[in-house]
C-alpha cells in the first residue's frame, strides 16, 4: 500500500470516529443508565396511572352500589303501593260480591215467601204474569 493510501485511510478512520464520537449521545454505561431511568420514570407513570385508574373504577363502583340501592328501595316503593292498591281493590270486589249475594238471598226469599202463601191459599199464577221479582 502507498503512503498516500495509507495516510488516507488513517484520515477516514479519524473522521469516522471523530462523527461517531460527536454524535453518540454518551457511553454506553451513561446511555444504559439513561434508559433505566427512563424506563423507571415511565414504570413510575405508569403505576401512578394505574392508581387513578383503581381510584375511578372504586368511586364508580361506589356509585353504581348506591344507584342500585336506591333503585332498589324505590322497587320495594312501589311494589307496596300495588300490593296495598291490589288490597283495595280486592276489598271492593269483595264488598260488592257480598252485596250482590245479599240481594240474591233478599230476592230468593221473598220468592219462597210468595211459593208458601200461594201453596198455602191453593191460587196459582197465571201464566201470563211473570213471578214478582
Amino acid at each position: 500500500m502507498s503512503n498516500k493510501s495509507f495516510f488516507s485511510l488513517l484520515l477516514g478512520l479519524a473522521a469516522g470516529a471523530a462523527i461517531g464520537v460527536l454524535y453518540a449521545p454518551d457511553k454506553g454505561k451513561n446511555t444504559r443508565e439513561k434508559v433505566k431511568r427512563a424506563a423507571a420514570g415511565n414504570l413510575d407513570d405508569l403505576q401512578e396511572e394505574a392508581e387513578n385508574l383503581e381510584a375511578e373504577v372504586e368511586d364508580k363502583a361506589e356509585e353504581a352500589k348506591e344507584s342500585m340501592k336506591d333503585f332498589g328501595e324505590t322497587l320495594k316503593k312501589k311494589g307496596g303501593e300495588i300490593r296495598e292498591g291490589a288490597r283495595a281493590l280486592l276489598l271492593r270486589q269483595l264488598d260488592r260480591l257480598e252485596n250482590a249475594l245479599r240481594k240474591a238471598e233478599g230476592k230468593a226469599a221473598e220468592a219462597a215467601d210468595t211459593a208458601e202463601a200461594q201453596a198455602a191459599t191453593g191460587a196459582e199464577e197465571p201464566e201470563d204474569q211473570t213471578p214478582a221479582e
